[in-house]
């Protein structure tokens, strides 16, 4: 009997951060048991991804988390989020200056940022907010420092900042370099894989959307179940993809993947109303959008339902 042809999806991930899942999912053959081929490829420059997604030369874009919001508000674009991957802010390792033990230290100080309306940039401003220290009462200066990582917590090193705010493994190449290095509280918010398409495409290709939700919530599960081949898939395709050097700092990759990942790919509510933060931040004029209105999650919910993600972890003895 002649194997039935597999679904063919085009997906591209809007940051290299996102690599780890989607290469693990590839290559652990998660798509194929589900009867798809999805083809996943980096498209970094988030206009380019909008318009790839609108044009349909792409079915769903990973990421696109904060900027959709006020197009959906303001021109009713019919884009929606199906399923979330992780909840949780992971660039919360602060490279602090001598004299900053604390976040109230950073009063009246400046703090580096890659860009001051990037995701990651936004993330910066919402938390020291959140931290009762307000860029916008000059409370703290973010200033933008263009370039790699890299660049930014070296002139800390060089007392230029107060402070910037890393993830791995930068806080560890810091470190190793005799900065000092603070984890700060975890931070909700929408941020990697995340699932966006249109409602265009998900009512036109529900069996793709269930077989790709079914995959996801697979690849998470071999993720965290089968450490050892998840660590070569990693240090085999993904260390060249994020420039990481040492078998330590894949591992470091790995414990902080595996500590984010839901298991049931739902977004939290903290997390949406953070995400929405950021939007209102760029776009105040929205502040009367229900942001649940970007999310369908019954994808997830009819699966969730059906006891098959409850199952795969009964197995293994890791609470789903």
């Amino acid at each position: 009997m002649t194997e039935p042809a597999r679904k063919r999806l085009k997906i591209i991930y809007r940051s290299n951060s996102h690599a780890p899942l989607w290469v693990v999912a590839d290559k652990s053959g998660m798509w194929e048991k589900n009867g798809l081929e999805v083809d996943t490829s980096p498209q970094l420059v988030r206009e380019k991804a909008v318009d790839a997604l609108k044009s349909g030369h792409v079915d769903l874009i990973s990421g696109n988390h904060h900027n959709l919001y006020a197009r959906r508000a303001k021109n009713a674009e019919d884009f929606v989020h199906l399923a979330q991957a992780a909840n949780n802010w992971t660039d919360n390792k602060m490279v602090a200056s001598d004299g900053v033990e604390r976040m109230e230290d950073l009063r009246g100080k400046k703090v580096a940022v890659d860009k001051l309306t990037s995701h990651s940039g936004l993330n910066v401003w919402l938390f020291l907010r959140q931290e009762g220290l307000d860029v916008d009462k000059g409370e703290v200066e973010l200033v933008a420092v263009s370039g790699p990582t890299e660049e930014r917590w070296k002139r800390v090193l060089k007392g230029e900042f107060a402070a910037t705010f890393v993830g791995i493994p930068h806080d560890m190449r810091a470190a190793r370099a005799g900065a000092r290095v603070m984890q700060v509280r975890p931070m909700p918010m929408i941020r990697g894989v995340t699932l966006t398409t249109t409602m265009s495409f998900v009512n036109t290709h529900e069996d793709e959307i269930r077989r790709l939700i079914r995959g996801l919530v697979d690849a998470i599960h071999f993720f965290l179940a089968k450490k050892g081949e998840t660590l070569e898939i990693l240090k085999r395709h993904v260390s060249s993809i994020l420039d990481l050097q040492r078998d330590e700092e894949v591992e470091a990759l790995y414990s902080q993947w595996t500590q984010s990942l839901e298991r049931k790919p739902y977004p939290s509510i903290e997390a949406i109303a953070n995400v929405f933060q950021l939007a209102l931040r760029r776009n105040p004029e929205i502040s009367g959008f229900n942001p649940l209105a970007m999310w369908d999650t019954h994808y997830v919910r009819e699966l969730d339902d059906s006891g098959y993600i409850d199952r795969l972890y009964s197995k293994i003895g890791i609470s789903s």
